[in-house]
């Protein structure tokens, strides 16, 4: 059990509260070891937190340089060199978070000598500062004190902090390098003969690449590494089609038929994208048969998108290449169907499966060949079926998405660039569709001619204090990273903007009801059938927010209040965990929904401090087992317990409430997988969806 000191120290440190760590630091006995949350899953290397001690923590946040020098004062310059799980020391981490008024004071407290320190994988101080992401100032300062040296010192894997800043930082410390120790650095080889030409190829934009190839010359673009591997398939998987039309322009489009030592294409990388906007337009320029070319596994493109892509790319594909993606085999005898059905399958599994059956509903309706006066069934068929000569910007006639939800067939087509927009007027007031505790959702019409929801925050009247903007700007990042999502049943969201009185977060509109109030309406539960095509939905989406390339991103408030249920059946997400840092910050009520939100929390979130409970991919399971069982019993698990006990009763390892007899035992495993009190032992969203309760028939 953490101490008080430990809590109010992991506290400060989450908030960044300079302040109080500092008056902390000046308190406490030893450089104790603590386990903190908070970090950026871009900026922090490590893929799950480690616990580590005081000094390592404050050098990753963004805290005042005093409190790290409060803490050197404390417990002498050795504490720099100290290495945590890793081998990483504070200075390799300030190196990382911080800017070189940082690596001053490491020099004046009389410990230079951490600079030439390594890790366990023998990156230095150099290679974290080439990973800097905020700043290249730490870089630039370790070149001018300890020389351009340390620019080409690899680390265990051959990498050099040229490589490094290829790929995370920007043009400024290119053109550093150059200076320092000329353009030839740049073709170095690395881990696998990786060039910082493939480093650049990896950087999320082609502002790195353009640079070297204008310093180097386009070849450098097909130079392969050990696996054949080059910048044109690395920009394929990682970078848009922006890169890839100005690629085309240096090189011609050939160049995206280069195949690896595995024989895989630029194709075979754009559909590992999550995104599938590259795949398409290397159809576009390549033809659909780009789509069918096997690696030396016998897995095409097709079988990549079946596992990493959302299930508008399996519709895509068939408008390519029709019913012949369905028997397309790899070496293993497997076709993208099964690639669905399996474990490697990480997005829309369920929604796959669903748009599958779909689809050879319709083609077993289709009449044999030379047969006349077709069913309503075989002409939607026929209407699905691609013209030969299709490309994505000719859209075959009828409608090309049936089979889909109406919602997922428009997703796409909402455009979040507009500028302007007005509130929907009913009787000559705005059209309210939804109210919380500190915000409200209105119905608004975009310059684009398209209806949104619009969800406002207000913030006058609450002042405008550092604490507070400093809120504002986490929900602004949180809306940019959900925006960039595409599932089926995850809301959809398109902006956010901050005026004088309010923060406004646009999304999709939904048409149709949450659980909670279609329960309520019926006065009665969901029969298993029900739950059971809900939770297949819900998992699914979950598990695609989970499964993220750059790290979970969570729900933080799962609950059947929060699930809407639109027309055409299908499952959306919303109300994610935004806001929270306003309203906590504000100091204002949430308000509560029936029978609140605590009872929906897991007992792990009842042991930290008020507002900085440890939200993980786990705790979001616990509360979609409560929600399931609150389907089947019109009420969360405890119910009867008064809602200020509840975290008493979670924390004192009472059993969770068994759901009633009449449900089979699958659904009672299936609940109770996702409520166990150990997080480590309990289940993910992967292990829930190959559950044998959502795949048994309805």
């Amino acid at each position: 059990m953490a101490t008080e000191m430990e809590r109010k120290l992991r506290a400060a440190l989450e908030a960044g509260d300079s302040e109080e760590l500092q008056r902390l630091c000046g308190e406490v006995g030893s450089n104790i070891e603590l386990e903190v949350a908070g970090f950026d899953t871009q900026e922090y290397p490590f893929k799950e937190l480690l616990k580590m001690p005081l000094v390592h923590h404050v050098a990753c946040k963004p805290v005042r340089l005093s409190c790290l020098e409060l803490l050197i004062d404390r417990f002498g310059p050795g504490c720099l060199t100290h290495g945590n799980g890793r081998g990483e020391t504070p200075v390799h981490l300030a190196a990382l978070h911080q800017d070189e008024t940082w690596m001053e004071l490491v020099k004046e407290k009389g410990a230079r000598d951490c600079l030439g320190f390594a890790d366990g994988s023998a990156h230095t101080v150099a290679h974290f500062a080439a990973m800097n992401r905020k700043s290249n100032s730490c870089l630039k300062w370790l070149v001018k004190e300890v020389g351009s040296d340390c620019l080409t010192v690899p680390n265990e894997y051959g990498d050099t902090a040229v490589h490094l800043a290829a790929q995370h930082q920007g043009i400024e410390s290119l053109e550093l390098i150059k200076r320092h120790i000329g353009t030839d650095s740049f073709r170095l080889n690395g881990w696998c003969d990786e060039t910082a030409f493939h480093f650049a190829a990896q950087k999320s934009d082609n502002s790195n690449l353009e640079w070297l190839v204008k310093k180097l010359g386009s070849d450098c673009l097909t130079v392969p590494n050990e696996d054949g591997d080059t910048a044109v398939h690395f920009t394929a998987i990682h970078q848009g089609v922006e890169s890839l039309e100005w690629i085309k322009r240096l090189i011609g489009t050939d160049c995206f038929r280069l195949k690896t030592k595995c024989d895989r294409t630029a194709s075979h990388f754009a559909a590992q994208n999550s995104d599938n906007s590259n795949l398409k337009w290397l159809v576009k320029e390549l033809g659909s048969d780009c789509l069918t070319v096997p690696d030396k596994d016998g897995n095409t493109a097709v079988h990549l998108a079946a596992e990493r892509q959302p299930v508008d790319s399996l519709q895509f594909i068939f408008e390519q290449i029709g019913v012949e993606m369905f028997s397309l085999k790899n070496n293993r005898g497997e076709t993208p169907v099964d690639v669905v059905e399996s474990d490697r399958c990480r997005t829309d599994q369920s929604a796959k499966r669903a748009w599958i059956s779909t689809q050879r509903r319709l083609e077993a309706s289709r009449p044999p060949a030379g047969s006349s006066a077709p069913t309503a069934a075989s002409a939607g068929a026929a209407a699905l079926r691609p013209r030969p000569q299709a490309r994505e910007s000719v859209q075959p006639p009828g409608p090309t998405a049936v089979g889909l939800p109406e919602e997922t067939r428009t997703k796409n087509q909402l455009d979040p660039s507009f500028t302007d927009w007005n509130f929907i007027l009913q009787d000559n007031q705005k059209q309210l569709i939804g109210r919380g505790g500190f915000s409200e959702v209105y119905k608004a019409l975009t310059d684009r001619n398209q209806t949104v929801a619009v969800k406002v925050l207000p913030l006058s009247g609450t002042g405008q204090s550092g604490k507070l903007q400093k809120a504002v700007e986490m929900e602004k990042r949180g809306v940019e990273i959900l925006k960039r999502l595409s599932h089926p049943n995850i809301l959809q969201f398109l902006k956010c903007e901050q005026k004088s009185d309010g923060l406004y977060i646009f999304t999709e509109l939904v048409s149709g009801h949450s659980l909670f109030e279609l329960m309520q309406r019926q006065n009665k539960p969901f029969k298993e059938s029900g739950v059971r095509d809900f939770s297949r939905q819900i998992c699914s989406g979950l598990n695609f927010l989970h499964c993220q390339p750059q790290g979970a991103i969570l729900h933080r408030d799962i609950k059947s209040s929060n699930m809407m249920l639109n027309n055409e059946g299908v499952i959306k997400l919303i109300d994610f965990g935004l806001a929270k840092e306003i309203v906590d910050t504000c100091g204002l009520s949430t308000g509560v929904d029936p029978k609140g939100t605590p009872y929906f929390m897991a007992p792990e979130l009842f042991m930290g401090e008020e507002n900085l409970i440890p939200y993980s991919a786990k705790t979001d399971v616990w509360a979609f087992g409560c929600t399931v069982y609150e389907l089947t019993a019109m009420e969360p698990p405890d119910a009867n317990v008064q809602q200020f006990r509840i975290g008493i009763v979670r924390c004192g390892g009472r059993a969770m409430p068994r759901i009633a007899d009449g449900f089979s035992a699958g659904l009672k495993d299936f609940y109770l997988r996702c409520v166990d009190y150990d997080p480590e032992k309990r289940a993910d969203t992967a292990e829930l969806l190959r559950h044998s309760f959502l795949s048994a028939s309805s």
